[in-house]
């Protein structure tokens, strides 16, 4: 079985290829007998001049509205269940504070440790252009664990942004005075974009963040490297 590189990424996947096949088939079924029709009974001098009367089919259209009837139902009852488990995040999942701002992302982990990225980490000034995620300075990269489902409540500063995260396929917007939350799991180490999905000010373009997903032992080291300091000087300064 293929693992999945993002969850809940594959939800949106699963929805969206039922719905196209969906549309296909509803598609063809209006589309083949009525280009069928449209030929059968086109208007030919001598032949067709005079309009058929067509004898109605109670059956037919009574199966003509069961069928989609059922059909909308079942769509509905899908998506419902899938938006249940898209939407709450799984138990166990690690809880980290994104706050948006002009135009970066503040992310705060349950111990205090913060990471700050913003458009100049990510991107060069001289071109404007879009650094790739290797080129980005790893102390501007928000570290995750690997397979670890991500709670993030998120909040602005500001005015509304959106914390898209490229790989999940999630985004929710971050309004100030807010929490709102969503949640994401990648199952494989590696550098992921991070955008900003509402227009925000002139910057908007370059508000982008790297996610930098790293095996659970290496993300537990990374967590404590830089607290325990800041919790002794705090201690000393008392």
């Amino acid at each position: 079985m293929k693992e999945v590189l993002a969850y809940p990424a594959n939800y949106w996947q699963t929805m969206y290829e039922i719905w196209l096949i969906i549309s296909v088939v509803i598609y063809l079924v209006v589309f083949l007998p009525a280009a069928y029709f449209l030929v059968k009974y086109r208007y030919r001098k001598g032949i067709n001049e005079k309009a058929q009367h067509v004898e109605e089919s109670k059956a037919l259209e009574v199966l003509w509205t069961i069928i989609p009837t059922i059909v909308v139902i079942y769509l509905a009852t899908q998506s419902f269940a899938f938006y249940r488990v898209q939407r709450n995040a799984p138990e166990g999942a690690l809880e980290i504070k994104v706050t948006a701002f002009m135009w970066g992302w503040e992310f705060e982990y349950p111990n205090g440790k913060k990471v700050f990225s913003f458009f100049n980490s990510v991107v060069d000034p001289e071109k404007n252009v879009y650094l790739t995620t290797d080129k980005v300075n790893d102390m501007f990269k928000a570290y995750i664990p690997e397979g670890r489902p991500i709670k993030v409540l998120c909040t602005s500063r500001d005015v509304i942004h959106s914390f898209y995260v490229h790989p999940a396929k999630v985004t929710e917007d971050c309004v100030p005075g807010r929490i709102t939350h969503l949640w994401f799991q990648i199952n494989k180490p590696g550098d992921y974009w991070v955008f900003c999905r509402e227009y925000c000010g002139t910057q908007h373009s370059k508000m982008a963040a790297v996610l930098k997903v790293v095996p659970k032992e290496e993300f537990e080291n990374w967590l404590q490297q830089g607290v325990q300091a800041n919790q002794e000087n705090s201690k000393h300064n008392l």
